[in-house]
């Protein structure tokens, strides 16, 4: 399959994303083979190939599998390893009915092929020409194709269609990846609509803010209404990139640390680091940045007087949040930081202001059904850091009124807690084969490494397998002119199964 899919495509792999250990089949020159002997063949770096802990992980999760065993914790990152441990000791042996109605319909779509006519999958030695006839049936790109009898299996798994029949498609993580993929062809089609492209900043714009932004020549802001079919779904994805701003705000500070032990072979005290943190140049930075002053000196200074300074006024429990365009909105503020603020005098103040505004949108906007649903899915208090976590904290150590608390105070704290501590632990459990550390913390003195970090960005890992997704099963397409939109068949679905929804 690997072989066939590249060499159908003149030696690249499938567009948008190539089968595992197509890199490799990619440096053949298929002008100087014209057989290949599959029993010599070795294209995957591992003895299992490509059904390591994340594939498994995700294949018993869609139900493709017979099993006893409960899904696999559905809110792991998709970027890290967390499912080994768990993964392998789930012994998979037999396709489970959905599993076997997707296979059979694979073999039809490959069934007309010579690879499959001939037997030569019995065979060693196979023709370059058999094995090119297979990839145009068998690849990737080709579940588009009017020959891939899967396509429409496929797009029953990945919506979980047919509940009452399998019920591996009537789990809570089915019918949230269901939703969320529906939300994502509501949002592709409204952003095209709009003449603007879609990609991970618009549909942060759209859930945490609800807004469409184009920030060209000539900025447009249109506010955007979901169906409500898709609230919930929605609600969830805000409080994801509510999540997302607050690792940009922390990681910035992260960066700051960092930047500041760099030719400290001795380390810093936490003291001296905390003062290193306010320089002489920071009011200096932040005025050329926002052609406006810092009123008096930044550590001095409470939270609610430097969101004051920002045009965020506090009152009781309401806050006059920013819009989108404002200058210290969320968006702005991110876009700064990542775009290297984050390494610069200014980084503590703007990542500050990105935290308390995070965290006190988050606390103020959030319904109490979907907090529950976000402190649930911290299973690890001391190692998972979230926003559930950050607003108990500032509460359980400054009390309710910690906003009128210094920035010195609040940035000893949360930087030691959240910065300092967090990346011990985290280095202490990925030191088997992960992230180089960036320091070491000696009691109350912190010693930096050679390593460094500058980018403080927050990326959505699932996004871009989600829209391959739905581009692969023929619901959208993405053109380099207008980016992401939907087909005609992509239009049908969304209006179907919202329709869907609304049943009895």
């Amino acid at each position: 399959m690997v072989l066939g899919a590249v060499l159908h495509h003149d030696g690249n792999p499938c567009d948008g994303g190539g089968l595992g250990g197509s890199d490799k089949a990619t440096k053949i020159d298929r002008n100087k083979r014209r057989m290949f002997d599959l029993a010599i063949w070795e294209h995957l770096g591992a003895p299992e190939g490509q059904f390591g802990a994340a594939y498994k992980g995700s294949l018993i999760n869609l139900g493709v599998f017979k099993t006893d065993e409960v899904h696999l914790k559905e809110e792991k990152r998709g970027d890290t390893s967390e499912h080994n441990e768990e993964t392998e000791t789930i012994d998979v042996r037999e396709l489970s009915e959905l599993g076997k109605r997707l296979a059979s319909s694979f073999a039809r779509s490959v069934r007309a092929t010579e690879y499959v006519k001939a037997s030569c999958n019995l065979r060693d030695a196979v023709d370059t020409s058999i094995l090119s006839e297979f990839g145009s049936r068998a690849g990737l790109c080709e579940i588009n194709g009017k020959h891939a009898f899967d396509r429409e299996v496929l797009r029953d798994v990945f919506f979980a269609k047919h509940k009452e029949k399998y019920k591996e498609m009537a789990t809570p993580g089915q019918h949230r990846r269901r939703m969320s993929l529906l939300l994502l062809l509501e949002c592709v089609g409204q952003t095209n609509a709009a003449g603007i492209s879609f990609d991970n900043s618009s549909f942060s714009d759209i859930c945490y803010f609800g807004t469409f932004f184009s920030d060209g020549e000539t900025p447009r802001i249109a506010a955007i209404t979901v169906p409500s079919e898709l609230a919930d779904i929605y609600e969830r994805w805000r409080v994801f990139y509510s999540q997302n701003y607050l690792a940009v705000a922390l990681q910035s500070m992260l960066a700051a640390c960092v930047r500041l032990l760099r030719d400290k072979p001795a380390g810093l005290s936490q003291n001296q680091l905390m003062q290193a943190l306010n320089p002489p140049g920071l009011k200096a930075r932040f005025e050329e940045l926002f052609d406006r002053k810092i009123p008096a000196d930044f550590f001095t200074m409470s939270a609610r007087e430097t969101l004051s300074t920002c045009g965020i006024t506090i009152n009781h429990n309401t806050t006059s949040a920013l819009p989108i365009d404002a200058p210290f909105s969320e968006r702005s503020l991110e876009e700064s930081l990542v775009g290297g603020e984050a390494n610069e005098a200014s980084g503590i103040v703007l990542a500050a202001i990105l935290l308390y505004q995070t965290v006190l949108r988050y606390q103020t906007r959030t319904l109490a059904a979907y907090k529950n649903w976000y402190a649930q899915q911290v299973f690890n208090p001391s190692a998972d850091i979230a926003l559930p976590e950050i607003a108990k904290y500032l509460i359980e150590e400054f009390g309710n009124d910690w906003l009128d608390c210094s920035n010195e105070r609040l940035l000893h704290r949360v930087v030691w807690r959240f910065v300092i501590q967090q990346h011990q632990t985290m280095s202490y459990e990925r030191g088997f084969g992960g992230s180089a550390p960036l320091f070491h913390v000696d009691g109350t003195t912190i010693i930096g490494t050679n390593s460094d970090f500058t980018d403080p960005r927050a990326l959505n890992p699932r996004l871009g397998s989600a829209l391959q997704i739905l581009t692969d099963i023929g619901l959208i397409i993405y053109d380099d002119e207008s980016g992401y939109r939907r087909m005609p068949d992509g239009d049908d679905w969304l209006a179907s199964e919202l329709k869907h929804e609304n049943a009895p």
